[in-house]
């Protein structure tokens, strides 16, 4: 995915900028990688493609059997040369209970070539839907958007947001046109939903989002918590762009998302592995995407109610580590990290917070750095961390009292072989969260149980075949390569009696590769491929996933693969791409499903 004036290949590790490490044992040719980057392609050839979305989110939303309510929110929006601006629309949200409720974003490109694009979606500033486009022809996603159910109401402010740009003299003249649709399924909501949204970190869009890099990688705001929430949570959604879009392939690899509040660690949000539809190997995504690209779909939820007891006003912080380390390891800041937020609350203002006592206040945050040793092969790079966070506290309310008490709790660990022509890399990430507040007032239980695991390994070799000190020049290009990418992930929540239970199990592998040559645009290693001499990549994607309420729902089962084998159709096709569902009508207990699902999401570590 190209951010800002980037338009094309991010060259992560350029043969021709090596990339220098403060490691006084090691010379600065020691730690060159191959070239990694984002890639495009100025002539698609001959397109052949079934089904008639061309590209799909494996994640499908299986709707209530209700007949929906169909919101019109954009038709045909073009999206050219846009940027951060977003298309703003006032929409009325007809008044009703609903069930469910599902955005619906598809997605067409067309008038020329164009690189994967960030396509964001608020309502009123809030983060709803966080996606990216395909680089050529349709695709469609879907984000079940019922959490937002009472901020979706009356008139709402829409702002979408897809982030294109023109290169015109190097033929990037492909514009976007997005529509939107709302569908709302009437019926009684689900239990426990907030009542009242901050967004954090407005622009000067008036929408939450924040680039931060190696030299502003901390950001904060003073809110002031509403008399009488009895509840509070931060949704948070985040990438990386410019050289960290592939930070899980840099050193340091590992990033986490440190959320602050009065200065206190409060949550850590671990980065998932989104790999955009030019990424690595630009044919892989071709048509099948990677995990969480159109629209993604593994939200993590971090409660904060034990921290009501600091008072009716905050400053939420959030700072993504490893940011300036990376600068001091290779010398350039080019390092980016994208991040919107917004605070979730549930008020009753006739019932206000009159006292609170902490029982517990602890955060423990340790990262070992980078550790590097030389080898036959080239360098060797690990780095391993892990966190432990705990808040309880008793909250004394006008009518009631609630106990609160969140534990979080994860680990990391990267490890990596490199040297001019080869990487090796993995990173996973493991964490849970245990959320629990009992009272008179309501009962509740989150939980989550999340393992993101990536593992790659390429060569590539790139020769310059004219002179690389004069940009544009032209590079001879090839790569080859396998990849690893995992999703698992568990999540219950409870809200007086009423369970609701997601559980994703989502694979991808790919293989293969191309060559041929590429032209670098510009001082970051932006590039296009202009003539392709080989091609040949398979990807598989498979997905398994639960959603029950109150353990009565469906199991989705996905599977697709999708082929490269043409220097001329880079279109590709299905070999196959199958989905179904299985109703699930007889459940068992509501505790003898949670330890299943626990016990199994254990078990596939």
């Amino acid at each position: 995915m190209i951010k800002g004036t980037i338009f094309t290949l991010i060259i992560l590790f350029s043969i021709l900028l090596p990339l220098m490490f403060s490691v006084t044992t090691y010379s600065q040719s020691t730690f060159v990688h191959p070239i990694l980057g984002n890639i495009t392609v100025l002539n698609s050839g001959k397109i052949q493609y079934d089904p008639a979305y061309y590209s799909f989110e494996a994640y499908q939303i299986h709707p209530p059997n209700v007949t929906p309510i169909k919101v019109n929110i954009a038709t045909n929006v073009i999206f050219n040369n846009s940027a951060l601006t977003p298309y703003v629309v006032h929409v009325n949200i007809p008044q009703g209970n609903y069930s469910m409720e599902i955005l619906n974003v598809s997605i067409n490109e067309s008038n020329g070539a164009q690189y994967d694009r960030p396509v964001y979606i608020f309502a009123n500033g809030v983060p709803i839907f966080w996606g990216s486009t395909q680089e050529l022809l349709n695709s469609t996603a879907s984000a079940d958007v019922t959490l937002f159910e009472n901020l979706l109401k009356g008139n709402v402010t829409f702002q979408l947001v897809l982030e294109n740009f023109y290169d015109a003299k190097i033929g990037i003249t492909g514009i976007y046109k997005m529509n939107v649709t709302l569908y709302l399924y009437p019926g009684n909501p689900p239990k426990g939903l907030p009542n009242y949204f901050i967004p954090l970190f407005l622009n000067k869009y008036n929408y939450s989002y924040v680039i931060l890099n190696p030299f502003n990688d901390y950001v904060s705001q003073n809110v002031t918590i509403p008399n009488g929430t009895y509840k509070l949570a931060m949704l948070l959604y985040e990438e990386g762009g410019g050289l960290d879009e592939f930070w899980y392939a840099n050193e340091p690899a590992t990033r986490e998302i440190q959320v602050l509040y009065d200065g206190r660690l409060a949550g850590v949000v671990n980065p998932y592995e989104t790999i955009y539809t030019g990424g690595i190997d630009l044919l892989w995504w071709k048509p099948v995407t990677s995990i969480n690209t159109l629209s993604f779909h593994s939200p993590y939820i971090i409660d904060l109610t034990p921290l009501l007891a600091l008072g009716s006003s905050a400053n939420i912080a959030v700072s993504v580590t490893n940011l300036l380390t990376a600068y001091e390891l290779t010398g350039t800041a080019a390092y980016d990290w994208d991040i919107a937020a917004a605070l979730l609350l549930w008020v009753n203002s006739s019932n206000p917070l009159i006292h609170a006592t902490f029982l517990s206040q602890y955060s423990r945050f340790m990262d070992s750095s980078p550790i590097f040793n030389s080898g036959i092969l080239g360098v060797y790079y690990q780095e391993g961390g892990s966190y432990l966070i705990n808040y309880s506290a008793i909250l004394k309310f006008e009518h009631g009292t609630e106990y609160s008490d969140v534990i979080q709790q994860g680990r990391f660990y990267a490890y990596q072989t490199f040297n001019q022509i080869y990487e090796k890399a993995y990173l996973g990430e493991k964490f849970t969260e245990y959320a629990v507040e009992r009272g008179n007032l309501y009962n509740a239980t989150l939980y989550y149980n999340v393992y993101y695991p990536i593992f790659l390994q390429f060569s590539a070799i790139a020769v310059p075949i004219t002179n690389p000190h004069v940009i544009p020049y032209n590079l001879s290009y090839s790569q080859n390569g396998t990849l690893s990418l995992g999703l698992y992930y568990y999540r219950l929540s409870i809200y007086n009696g009423q369970n609701i239970t997601i559980k994703t199990v989502e694979n991808v592998t790919a293989i293969g590769g191309f060559s041929g040559i590429i032209e670098i645009i510009n001082k970051y290693g932006g590039a296009v491929l202009v003539a392709l001499t080989s091609n040949n990549a398979l990807t598989t994607k498979t997905l398994t996933n639960y959603y029950l309420v109150n353990s009565v729902g469906y199991k989705e089962i996905f599977a697709a693969q999708g082929l490269q084998n043409s220097t001329t159709n880079l279109a590709g096709y299905y070999v196959y791409h199958t989905v179904k569902f299985i109703p699930i009508a007889d459940p068992p207990t509501t505790t003898q499903t949670y330890i299943y699902f626990v016990r199994f999401h254990i078990e596939i570590y």
